[in-house]
């Protein structure tokens, strides 16, 4: 059989060995028939074969990031947002905000995102009033860069309908020393009300935005992604999968999309196999479900086994977020039925709650091999390391998290306990399954600062990120993360993550050999080529 494509280079690295070959990967149908030498590809070569040379270029895998918000993400990727992610204080994103509120007076509300207490020194949390004085005409929704707190003026606040007599199961209201609103909401529960302002956009809109972010995303040679934020089943997430699912139809999604949806409060999940029914195709499907047990360590709400080390009043502030009784019960439930459960954990009190949960899901249904995970691991007891591969659960982690949050773990948990902070190594040497993402948008798509943190652990300036602990990555290892183990997770791996006979041609092609080129270049690869099903969604 002849081969469609062959895309051929010095340097090929199927995910399957430790170092890159001069090679190629052959394509028919959308599949991959080889990935060999040239000597073995030859027998796939044909008069009407097209032949894509790339010299010393390292051909690999379509990158698959293991966490991203699509929904979130592509309206912060569109031209409905401001980015005000280089401010450095309050008053700077206020600019900002002030800027694109006046060069956007048409849209009915002023939405952004970026803004984080980690690269603002620390300084106190913003409040309504310096939004107020810049747009009082409009609602105003500016999300936190780690998107677990949102930051409104009044009319947003009367607009979300919060008052200050407003209560939460997981997240609260910020308030002002009289009781009340100072524009704050903390946390997913808390920040409901405001999402489903924040992100009402008639049909056009969404088609105009997500097609945007495919482009996007094949630039930078992603071919996976989820949208991780845990909806519910109300009508209008309804709605916007359909419009996925229409736009997956007519091969206009040009990037895989798992969705998963809220866990917290279901217990009985007939709603979301009925969804799933409808809701699964090769391109768009409903994958599983999604928990939060705690929060952020920012705004120390994240959960810690010991009290913060710069504020020894709390474990995490109303944490955790779920009962540990009512998640166990969810997750048994969920796995029961065939729902693998993806569950966010910063704190190490968060992770040895959630691995306690899956260890209840096992004992109660057997080895049921679902891909659960734990989601981001920030900080981990050692205790609880050797438990992820003993209970078949993914550690699905970010690399560009740790340069990110500007070492603030040394102030917020202490360097004793930053010796497991983002314990990429001790995770992979016990032989469990490690999968790498972006978080987006918390971070950007682009897949390989993430990879080089990994790697390197370094901050952006090229100081060492957080703790010197040790916990680094080869570069196959976190390449391997960013594909296959992200493949594991969309319980994908016979169709993706690796240049294999029989698997689907998802491949990318780089600018350069990251393999033989200085490590700080890792960061700086771009993509020149993109293929998924063998067809080629971004040529640079």
């Amino acid at each position: 059989m002849y081969a469609d494509k062959i895309v051929k280079s010095n340097a090929v690295f199927t995910g399957l060995d430790e170092a890159p070959f001069a090679g190629g990967v052959a394509i028919a149908g959308g599949k991959i028939l080889a990935a060999g030498t040239e000597a073995e590809l030859a027998e796939y070569e044909g008069p009407d074969t097209e032949v894509l040379s790339y010299g010393d270029n390292l051909i690999m895998p379509g990158l698959i990031d293991g966490h991203e918000h699509l929904w979130w993400g592509a309206v912060a990727d569109s031209r409905y947002m401001v980015d005000i992610t280089a401010s450095t204080n309050e008053d700077e994103a206020v600019e900002m905000i002030k800027a694109f509120a006046e060069a956007n007076p048409e849209l009915p509300r002023v939405l952004g995102f970026g803004w984080f207490p980690a690269t603002w020194n620390d300084a106190p949390l913003p409040t309504k009033d310096s939004l107020d004085a810049v747009v009082p005409d409009r609602p105003v929704y500016m999300i936190c860069a780690d998107c677990h707190t949102i930051w409104m003026n009044t009319k947003a606040l009367d607009e979300a309908g919060y008052t200050p007599e407003d209560t939460f199961d997981g997240g609260h209201m910020g308030l002002t020393e009289d009781g009340q609103l100072n524009g704050l909401a903390f946390e997913p529960a808390a920040a409901e009300p405001a999402w489903q302002k924040l992100y009402d956009f008639p049909e056009d809109q969404i088609i105009e935005i997500v097609e945007g972010f495919m482009k996007g995303l094949a630039s930078q040679g992603v071919t996976s992604i989820s949208e991780m934020s845990a909806d519910g089943y109300e009508d209008m997430y309804y709605k916007r999968h359909k419009v996925f699912q229409k736009l997956s139809e007519e091969g206009r999604l040009t990037s895989r999309v798992h969705i998963y949806t809220k866990l917290k409060g279901m217990k009985n999940f007939d709603i979301v196999k009925e969804w799933q029914k409808e809701f699964w195709s090769p391109r768009f499907r409903l994958n599983g479900l999604k928990g939060f047990l705690d929060g952020v360590t920012s705004t120390y709400t994240a959960m810690l086994l010991a009290p913060y080390a710069d504020n020894p009043s709390t474990c995490g502030d109303g944490c955790p977020l779920i009962p540990q009784d009512e998640l166990n019960a969810g997750v048994i439930e969920a796995n029961r039925v065939g729902l693998p459960v993806r569950l966010h954990c910063i704190g190490d009190g968060a992770v040895r709650m959630g691995l306690d949960a899956f260890e209840a899901s096992i004992k109660a249904n057997g080895r049921h091999g679902l891909p659960n995970t734990i989601e981001h691991i920030e900080s981990a007891d050692p205790a609880d390391i050797p438990r992820f591969v003993e209970l078949d659960v993914i550690a699905s982690m970010q690399g560009e998290h740790l340069p990110q949050e500007n070492n603030e773990k040394l102030l917020r948990i202490g360097e004793e306990r930053c010796r497991y902070e983002w314990p990429f190594r001790s995770i992979v040497d016990t032989g469990a399954t490690l999968a790498f993402g972006t978080d987006f948008p918390v971070v950007f798509y682009n897949q390989f600062p993430g990879i080089y943190a990994g790697v390197a652990r370094r901050n952006y300036d090229g100081s060492i990120a957080g703790a010197d602990n040790g916990e680094k990555l080869t570069l196959a290892e976190a390449i391997r993360a960013n594909t296959l183990g992200s493949a594991k997770v969309y319980g994908r791996a016979d169709e993706l993550g690796t240049l294999e006979a029989g698997k689907l041609a998802d491949v990318i092609v780089l600018d350069r050999n990251i393999f033989e080129r200085p490590e700080e270049e890792i960061k700086d690869a771009k993509v020149v080529l993109t293929m998924v099903d063998g067809e080629i969604t971004h040529k640079a």
